[in-house]
């Protein structure tokens, strides 16, 4: 990553990735089993649940297909790796809670990241640990997607 893509990467991460509730998440995800009161539990966590390839460990990357025989098969875009039947549906593994953006939340949604909303809040489970936020691959390959002009945005 160069430098100046790092920058870019710092201030989308500053302007769009509030606050770390980990604790509370935690906390209210536990206590949901008992209080039905609670303002969220698990069956709200969306993309909790994903596809991953078997071969390569891409997440998400399986796509129902029809092969020449009109039989259906299963590919994995990332891999091209073709499956008779469809790779099992895994929880993915959390390790930190982030209050986001609902701007950065739809981005995280179309790569399969976990998202919580309690009608306030939108909530990030980030799925990895240890580093910087903006080291993260999938804040990586949401910066490279975006266009010159969305990244002219983030230099204000």
């Amino acid at each position: 990553m160069t430098i100046k893509n790092q920058e870019i990467t710092r201030k989308l991460v500053e302007r769009e990735v509030y606050a770390c509730v980990s604790g509370m998440v935690e906390y209210i995800l536990n206590k949901s089993y008992e209080d039905r009161e609670s303002p969220f539990n698990w069956d709200d966590v969306e993309n909790y649940y994903v596809s991953k390839c078997p071969e390569c460990g891409d997440i998400g990357s399986i796509t129902e297909e029809e092969n020449e025989d009109g039989e259906i098969i299963y590919k994995c875009s990332y891999c091209e790796t073709e499956f008779e039947e469809q790779p099992e549906y895994e929880p993915q593994e959390i390790f930190e809670w982030w209050i986001v953006s609902e701007w950065l939340a739809d981005k995280l949604r179309k790569h399969k990241g976990v998202i919580i909303n309690d009608g306030y809040n939108t909530i990030w489970g980030r799925t990895c640990t240890g580093q910087a936020i903006l080291l993260d691959g999938v804040i990586n390959e949401i910066c490279s997607e975006l266009e010159i002009s969305e990244l002219e945005i983030l230099e204000e």
